[in-house]
């Protein structure tokens, strides 16, 4: 800044002794040279060095006045255009709500270039539009001011200068509070959110009737980002933000008021079962040949989940499919584990399984007793006659497996879905083994339908 001054302070001097000491050394000279010899007490007068030098500062100050006046303009104005501008906007805000106000505004600023400098280099642009005069609900159009910053020799337009606003009476509500969980994919695979509690269960929000009609839920934040350790146990985020949503999901812009910072206790746990692996021959095993055991290099895995997931998979068990439809020998391989709906986490990804082949041995049949499922609400179904109520079904496969199969094994069955009348009805027969040994043998029934009668209950 100094620096700058300095050169500010050269030019002036350069400028004073180019276009006015010099000049006037020059006039005097041409006074004294008109004047006669007489006249040596007025030439001594003005040739004095100090009287050049008063008469300099005299033609100096005068210069001054004129340019600092305006009388004299030495300089051109210029223009600076400030663009995106905020506005501060005054009005009852406990009263009304204010719609059509534009995010920003557009200022050019005219005057000297020192006068914009200081002006760039002031905080702020202010723009304002004053509604602390209005009392009711309406159309407005209001005048854009401006701050000039104190420097009225700037002059200065916005844009817009003018903009219609409309005041609506502002209305409040109780509003359920719920909670959505953000980020959770950066949560570990092992762990998963089984308990949020907040500490408060409603807000009140506030804006105009048509916003607060749009709202359907407001909801706390809780940001997995934000939690202090990714690890099974309790821990508490404070100062959630809130925000209102539409059906829809957008965001409603309404006040959210409420009497407290609002907090959540988040319980993280690592939900784990081990459960079993299933073997499942998929297609047929060549004709002549039959599987007579497997193998798993490991029976049990452990999974992480959801808990009604790893629940149902308790029970279950992962089934594991097979391609068998070349084997002819035995084989080993490697495959993979499906992961099954519901688990973000398995203790190991592959297995091997070991199948041994061995020839088919001659079948047996297996008399089975034929279920109804699916049965339509409001209707009981039945055997046509006692033949419809049973079926007789060949098993093939290796003699160790075919040989220990229990009826309990094997389940018999009708689908009745879709079969919405009373009547008698030829239904396909369907096969369905219910253990692992069961899933190592064919079963083929000697009729592939039976007659099922439909009535409505009474």
């Amino acid at each position: 800044m100094l620096n700058k001054l300095g050169s500010v302070g050269q030019k002036i001097a350069k400028f004073f002794d180019k276009h006015v000491v010099v000049p006037i050394t020059k006039l005097v000279l041409k006074i004294t040279n008109g004047f006669d010899k007489s006249s040596h007490k007025l030439e001594g007068f003005l040739a004095k060095q100090s009287t050049l030098l008063f008469l300099s500062l005299f033609l100096a100050v005068i210069l001054f006045i004129v340019v600092d006046q305006k009388i004299l303009t030495l300089t051109t104005s210029s223009a600076k255009v400030f663009k995106n501008q905020k506005a501060e906007v005054l009005y009852n805000e406990e009263r009304f709500v204010i719609s059509g106000i534009p995010e920003t505004f557009d200022i050019t600023l005219i005057g000297s270039k020192a006068d914009l400098y200081i002006a760039e280099q002031s905080s702020g642009h202010k723009v304002k539009l004053d509604l602390n005069n209005i009392k009711e609900p309406g159309t407005y159009k209001i005048d854009v001011e401006y701050d000039n910053n104190g420097l009225p020799s700037i002059e200065y337009s916005v844009n817009p200068s003018q903009v219609t606003v409309v005041v609506y009476a502002k209305e409040t509500k109780n509003q359920t509070l719920s909670y959505n969980v953000i980020n959770q994919d950066h949560l570990d695979n092992t762990l998963e959110i089984s308990n949020v509690e907040l500490n408060l269960d409603q807000v009140v929000i506030s804006g105009a009737d048509f916003q607060l009609e749009k709202v359907a839920t407001v909801q706390a934040l809780i940001d997995v980002d934000n939690l202090t350790k990714l690890e099974a146990g309790t821990q508490t985020l404070t100062s959630l933000p809130l925000r209102a949503y539409d059906k829809e999901g957008n965001v409603v812009d309404v006040e959210i008021n409420k009497k407290e910072n609002v907090t959540a206790k988040v319980t993280l746990t690592s939900s784990s079962r081990e459960v079993s692996l299933n073997f499942v021959p998929k297609n047929d095993v060549p004709f002549g040949n039959a599987i007579s055991s497997y193998s798993f290099s490991q029976e049990r895995i452990t999974v992480y989940g959801s808990t009604e997931a790893l629940n149902q998979l308790e029970q279950t068990g992962i089934d594991i499919e097979v391609d068998v439809s070349k084997l002819t020998s035995n084989y080993e391989a490697e495959i993979e584990i499906p992961k099954p709906v519901g688990v973000k986490k398995m203790s190991i990804n592959k297995v091997t399984v070991k199948i041994e082949v061995t020839q088919s041995s001659n079948p047996i049949t297996m008399t089975l007793k034929v279920d109804a499922l699916n049965t339509p609400n409001g209707f009981m179904a039945g055997a046509a006659s006692a033949d419809d109520a049973e079926v007789l079904v060949d098993v093939t496969g290796a003699y160790n497996i075919i040989h220990a199969l229990k009826d309990t094994e094997v389940q018999a069955y009708v689908d009745l879905s879709g079969y919405t009348e009373e009547g008698e009805y030829s239904v396909p027969v369907q096969i369905r083994p219910n253990s692992a040994n069961a899933h190592l043998a064919t079963f083929v029934p000697k009729k592939s339908t039976v007659k099922i009668v439909l009535k409505k209950k009474d």
